[in-house]
């Protein structure tokens, strides 16, 4: 799954490769602390929607011990077009370079990268590059698998809807 930023004009035809399409700020969302969530602070800033969906995400999921972390150099390829991979990532800093056809953009910290395709099985249809440091969370297939035969039947249909509206041309 290739997460897009909520401000993109999908009007745009053109992709522009130095356009960063997707980013939240890290650094502003680390300077809250591990706990902020849980806290009566945190709680408010959601409700008032100051703190978004993907801060929330993104704060949640970088703080998750269950999770490892691993850093890319610049001009690793961390997925390839064709492969099939076991692991999806968690962008926490460092900027990433999608190139799928004749199209290319960047995306930075709060992206996820490859969960829809890899849940499903499915060969990568876009490359992904480290153009900066990038530091991830690794999200293995086979927890989330696990994670998902416990859920309730009607959550799991949301999720394959979910990965279908993301796979979709």
């Amino acid at each position: 799954m290739i997460k897009h930023s909520p401000n993109h004009d999908s009007a745009k035809s053109v992709m522009n490769e130095n356009m960063l399409k997707f980013s939240v700020d890290a650094e502003r969302l680390g300077k809250l602390g591990p706990n902020f969530l849980q806290s009566k602070e945190g709680q408010d800033a959601l409700a008032s929607g100051s703190l978004k969906g993907h801060d929330r995400l993104f704060m949640s999921l970088a703080s998750s011990s269950i999770l490892n972390t691993t850093l890319f150099i610049p001009g690793k390829k961390i997925i390839e077009t064709g492969e099939q991979f076991d692991d999806a990532y968690l962008v926490l800093n460092g900027e990433i370079q999608i190139t799928q056809k004749d199209k290319s953009y960047k995306l930075g910290a709060g992206s996820v990268i490859g969960l829809s395709e890899g849940m499903v099985g499915l060969a990568s249809k876009f490359t992904a590059t480290a153009m900066t440091s990038v530091k991830v969370k690794i999200i293995p297939f086979h927890r989330v698998d696990a994670v998902l035969k416990v859920l309730p039947p009607e959550l799991r249909a949301i999720l394959v809807t979910i990965i279908k509206r993301n796979l979709a041309p």
